[in-house]
C-alpha cells in the first residue's frame, strides 16, 4: 500500500504552465463513458432484459398450446385453398415446406452508420414489393403461428383463410386408374380363389398411395338379404340361410401348404382393429353385404373400395309374411330353403343387369321379332315389357344390334321403350327399402355425411350396369367404377397385348395406364384364330390364340410388362339427334346422366358437355338433354355414350385413424 499524501491548501498550489490541449482530444476522452453509464441505467437494462425474456417464454408457451391443440393427420392431403382450413398441410407434414420468399424476407439489412455528429443521412423509402406485403398479410392471416408468421404470402399458416368453402380441398390419389378422394380409406378385397393371385399386388398398389388404408379380406362379394335385412348387417338377427361358403380363401405358402387368407389385424389402424374385433364375424357371414351395410353409417372412413371380379351379386329371400303371402315354414324333416324373391347372380338370375332399356325400331303384329339397333346388356331369358308385348314374354334369341326374338308373338307393332329384366324380381316395395337406405347413405358423401364408394373389377363391369344396387350407390356418392386388366405394351405400338381377359370391353372405352397418353380409347377389339396346339404331341388338337391385339387410339410412350391398365365403362343412353341442334330428344336407357358429363361420340365436337337433363313429362322414363355444342348429323334412336367429368372435390372429415 502507498501512504496517503495530504491535500495541500489551495493557496499553496504553485501556478502551472499553460498547456494547449486539442478540443477533439477532450471530446474523445469524454466519450469513453457510454450513454447508459452517464444516466446510471445499467440496472434498468438488466431488469428490462429479464422482463423481455419472461414475456418471450410466456408468449411461446401460449402460441404452442393454441396451435398444437388441433393436430391433424399427417397424411391429410389438403390443397390449402381459401375457405377451408388453409395451410394445415404444411404444418402436418414431417418435412416442413418453407415458402420460397422466407429467406429474402428474413435477410438482415446492412446498417449505415456515421461517427460524425453533424452528418446528414438520406434513408431509402420502405419497399412496397409484393413480397413485403405478402409477409405482413400472411402473418396476419395465420391467426396463430409458430416460427415465421402464420403464413407467408400463400397462407402457409395454421389459421383459417377467408372464403366461403366448407372444408379442405383434397387432392385425388390414383389407385390402379381410379382417382380416390379420401383421407381415411377402407378396402374390401375379394379373397376367393379366383382373386387371390392379385392380392399382394393390389395391396401394394393401395398402400403406395394410402399407407394407412385398412384392408379387409373375405370370400366373394356376396350380398345376401333376408326379407329387408342384410345378412351380417348391423340390424340382422338370427341364423342366416346361405348357399355359399363364408370366410376367406386359401393360398399356398412358401412350403406349398394351403393356408387360410384372413384379414391381418397387424396391418390395420387402431380404429380398423376395433371394427374388426366388433364386426369380424359379421363380415365373414355377410361378405361384402355386411361390410357395406355397417360401414356406410360408420363415420370411421370417408371412402370405401371394393376389389373383385364381381361374379357374385345379390340374393334376397323371404321368410316373413308380407302382403297376401304367408310366412315361410320348412317342410317337416326337410332342410330349410326359403323362396328366393330376387337374385342377379350368374347361376340364379341369368346375368348381371337387372334391367335394360331398349328402343324398338320395328316389328309387326303377330310376329315375335322386335327390331332394335342397340341390344347391349340384353340376355336370353329376360322378361320383356313394352307396347305390343304380351305379359310373361321372354327373350329367346338375340341378334346383336339388329333384333331380338320373343317367346310370344306381338299383339301390336312395338314402339318406343322396351324394358327387359332378368325376371327374378318378385319383391314387394317394402322388401326393397334396404336399397333405398343404401343409396341415401352414400348420397350423403356429397355433403361429407357419408363415404364414397369405388368399385375396381378385374372382370365384369357390374358396378356400371344400370339398376344394380352397387351402381346406384357409386353414382349417388360421386364415386367411380372401373375395370383393370393386366397386360403388356410396347413403345411406339398402337396396341395393348395379352390382357388376362377382355370381358366387358368395347370400342370407345377410355383406357389409361403406364406409358399411355391422356385421352386414349379403344379403337378395335382383338381378333382370334385357330392354330395347332404346339403342346399336343399328335398335332391334332387346336387352340384359339390372338391374331390381332387390342388397338388403341395413340401410340404407347414406353415399354411395360404385366402392367395395370384401367378401363372406364361409359354411361350409355339412346336418343334422337338433329343436325346443328344442341338438344338430344327422347333420351332413355340411363338414369345417371348428369350436368358436366362429356359425350363420347363422333357426331359431337371433342369435349362436348351435358348442360342440362330434363325429364319428359309426356313420357315417363324419357329425358331431353341439352349439350354444349350442336350435333353434326341427324340420327334417330342413336346409341350415345357419356363419361363422367373429372371430380375436383373430396370429403372434408376429421383426423385419420392412428396405428
Amino acid at each position: 500500500m502507498t501512504e496517503e499524501t495530504p491535500t495541500p491548501h489551495p493557496g499553496e498550489i504553485p501556478p502551472a504552465d499553460q498547456v494547449k490541449v486539442d478540443a477533439d482530444s477532450i471530446v474523445s476522452k469524454r466519450r469513453k463513458l457510454n450513454f447508459w453509464q452517464r444516466i446510471g441505467a445499467s440496472g434498468l437494462s438488466v431488469s428490462l432484459a429479464i422482463h423481455v425474456l419472461l414475456v418471450f417464454i410466456a408468449a411461446a408457451f401460449v402460441v404452442s398450446t393454441v396451435t398444437d391443440s388441433g393436430k391433424k393427420d399427417p397424411n391429410t392431403f389438403a390443397t390449402g385453398a381459401g375457405g377451408g382450413s388453409g395451410g394445415e398441410r404444411v404444418k402436418s407434414t414431417e418435412r416442413k415446406v418453407k415458402p420460397k420468399n422466407v429467406k429474402s424476407l428474413a435477410k438482415t439489412t446492412t446498417r449505415i452508420t456515421s461517427k460524425s455528429a453533424s452528418a446528414s443521412i438520406a434513408l431509402p423509402d420502405m419497399p412496397s414489393s409484393a413480397s413485403a406485403s405478402s409477409m405482413i398479410s400472411g402473418a396476419m392471416a395465420g391467426g396463430a403461428s409458430k416460427g415465421f408468421g402464420g403464413g407467408a404470402g400463400g397462407g402457409i399458416g395454421t389459421g383459417k383463410g377467408m372464403g366461403s368453402g366448407g372444408g379442405k380441398n383434397f387432392v385425388a390419389r390414383p389407385v390402379m386408374g381410379a382417382n380416390i378422394f379420401s383421407q381415411r380409406l377402407a378396402v374390401y378385397f375379394d379373397a376367393s380363389a379366383s382373386m387371390l393371385p392379385y392380392l399382394d399386388r393390389v395391396e401394394a398398389e393401395i398402400r403406395d398411395k394410402f399407407p394407412d388404408a385398412d384392408v379387409f379380406l373375405s370370400n366373394g362379394v356376396f350380398i345376401d338379404v333376408h326379407d329387408n335385412e342384410i345378412v351380417g348387417g348391423d340390424k340382422f338377427k338370427g341364423a342366416p340361410f346361405l348357399n355359399r361358403p363364408t370366410g376367406g380363401g386359401s393360398k399356398k405358402n412358401a412350403k406349398g401348404e394351403l393356408v387360410p387368407t384372413e384379414t391381418n389385424p397387424a396391418k390395420l389402424t387402431t380404429q380398423g382393429r376395433a371394427i374388426l374385433k366388433k364386426y369380424g364375424s359379421n363380415f365373414k357371414t355377410g361378405s361384402v353385404g355386411g361390410w357395406i351395410d355397417i360401414l356406410k353409417d360408420d363415420r370411421t372412413y370417408d371412402a370405401l373400395i371394393v376389389f373383385s371380379d364381381f361374379q357374385d351379386g345379390v340374393r334376397q329371400i323371404r321368410t316373413k309374411a308380407i302382403g297376401n303371402v304367408s310366412a315361410y315354414k320348412p317342410d317337416k324333416g326337410m332342410r330349410a330353403d326359403p323362396p328366393v324373391v330376387f337374385s342377379d347372380r350368374t347361376n340364379q338370375g341369368g346375368g348381371f343387369a337387372r334391367s335394360v332399356t331398349l328402343i324398338a325400331s320395328g316389328g309387326a303384329s303377330g310376329q315375335p321379332v322386335v327390331q332394335c339397333k342397340e341390344t347391349t346388356g340384353l340376355i336370353v331369358g329376360m322378361v320383356a315389357l313394352g307396347s305390343g308385348i304380351p305379359p310373361g314374354t321372354t327373350v329367346i334369341e338375340i341378334k346383336d344390334n339388329v333384333s331380338f326374338t320373343l317367346s310370344k308373338p306381338l299383339t301390336a307393332a312395338p314402339s318406343g321403350r322396351v324394358v327387359c329384366n332378368n325376371g327374378g324380381d318378385k319383391r314387394f316395395p317394402e322388401e326393397k327399402k334396404w336399397e333405398d337406405e343404401w343409396e341415401k347413405a352414400f348420397a350423403g358423401a356429397r355433403e361429407n355425411k357419408g363415404p364414397r364408394l369405388y368399385l375396381i373389377s378385374t372382370s365384369r363391369a357390374y358396378g356400371n350396369k344400370p339398376g344394380t344396387i352397387l351402381q346406384r350407390c357409386v353414382s349417388a356418392s360421386d364415386g367411380s367404377a372401373i375395370m383393370v386388366k393386366f397386360g403388356n405394351a410396347k413403345k411406339g405400338a398402337n396396341t395393348i397385348d395379352d390382357l388376362h381377359n377382355y370381358d366387358d370391353l368395347y370400342v370407345g372405352m377410355p383406357v389409361s395406364g403406364r406409358g399411355l397418353p391422356d385421352g386414349v380409347t379403344i379403337v378395335a377389339m382383338p381378333t382370334t384364330k385357330e392354330i395347332i396346339d404346339p403342346e399336343d404331341p399328335e398335332k391334332k388338337r387346336k387352340k384359339r390364340v390372338i391374331d390381332k391385339q387390342l388397338a388403341i387410339s395413340a401410340p404407347v410412350l414406353e415399354d411395360s410388362t404385366n402392367a395395370v391398365f384401367a378401363f372406364t365403362p361409359l354411361i350409355q343412353a339412346v336418343g334422337t339427334l338433329a343436325k346443328d341442334s344442341k338438344v338430344i330428344d327422347d333420351v332413355s336407357g340411363s338414369i345417371d346422366l348428369k350436368t358436366g358429363m362429356i359425350v363420347v361420340d363422333g357426331r359431337f365436337p371433342s369435349a362436348t358437355k351435358v348442360i342440362s337433363v330434363t325429364p319428359n313429362k309426356a313420357a315417363a322414363g324419357f329425358f331431353t338433354v341439352e349439350m354444349s355444342a350442336p350435333a353434326s348429323a341427324t340420327a334417330a334412336n342413336a346409341v350415345l355414350r357419356f363419361r363422367p367429368a373429372a371430380s375436383t372435390t373430396g370429403n372434408a372429415r376429421g383426423a385419420a385413424p392412428t396405428r
